[in-house]
């Protein structure tokens, strides 16, 4: 039996473009139901309005990641009848993370294995002044995920990278094999071509919905975003 799969687009790094992975990624794979898990800025509740995200945490009152909630979680997803859920964690759960890793690392493969559930990590790191918090965030979560989860780095081209960002995450990524994906909606940082993508995304109306113009820019980002996964297909 094919397993459900649980897509957690993740990073600590508040605005580091999560959010408008998971519209990409949504728009590509349109029979995916769509997970919220930001607790402050409800961003992709706000792009994907038209999609009806559920929203979801896993926060207790100190903000840490509460196992039975996301035990819970997992039930709930291996009942339904959908087999693709892409999920936007947001910045608060994406930091608890690595700390739930830490304790349920031991338990997390055979439960997934019980449930016939794959979670699939998609790590966003951004360039420039982003890239420090960015790149940690990602050897941690992967120092203490190890083989248990699935990891795809999400190259987030919106923020530029200098060189010796690109050596560094080229050295990192080649040495752990981690698949390297590059994502941007458009290269062109002036006003009016940031205006247009801003635009489609608060409209919370989807690309169809978009002039021509927009349209095939983000459909082109969403061709270039070359990605699949066994339910994304």
């Amino acid at each position: 039996m094919k397993k459900k799969q649980l897509i957690f687009i993740t990073q600590a790094k508040g605005g580091s473009g999560k959010s408008i992975l998971t519209f990409l990624l949504a728009e590509k794979f349109r029979k995916a139901t769509i997970i919220e898990m930001d607790d402050a800025t409800k961003t992709t509740t706000i792009y994907l309005a038209y999609r009806n995200p559920i929203r979801v945490t896993f926060l207790n009152k100190r903000k840490q990641i509460d196992r039975a909630l996301f035990n819970d979680f997992l039930e709930e997803i291996a009942q339904s009848e959908d087999e693709l859920f892409i999920c936007d964690l947001g910045a608060a759960i994406s930091e608890q993370l690595p700390f739930y890793l830490i304790e349920e690392n031991e338990i997390l493969p055979e439960l997934l294995e019980a449930l016939n559930l794959e979670i699939i990590f998609l790590i966003v790191v951004g360039g420039g002044n982003i890239f420090s918090q960015t790149f940690s965030y990602l050897k941690e979560l992967h120092k203490v995920a190890g083989p248990t989860v699935p990891m795809y780095v999400m190259k987030n081209g919106h923020f530029d990278f200098d060189q010796e960002q690109e050596e560094l995450l080229e050295a990192y990524t080649s040495a752990k094999k981690l698949p390297v994906h590059y994502y941007n909606i458009t290269e062109d940082k002036n006003d009016p071509a940031q205006n247009r993508v801003k635009e489609v995304l608060k409209s919370g109306l989807g690309i169809d919905a978009a002039i021509t113009y927009s349209k095939i820019l983000f459909q082109k980002a969403i061709n270039r975003l070359n990605i699949s996964f066994d339910n994304l297909l």
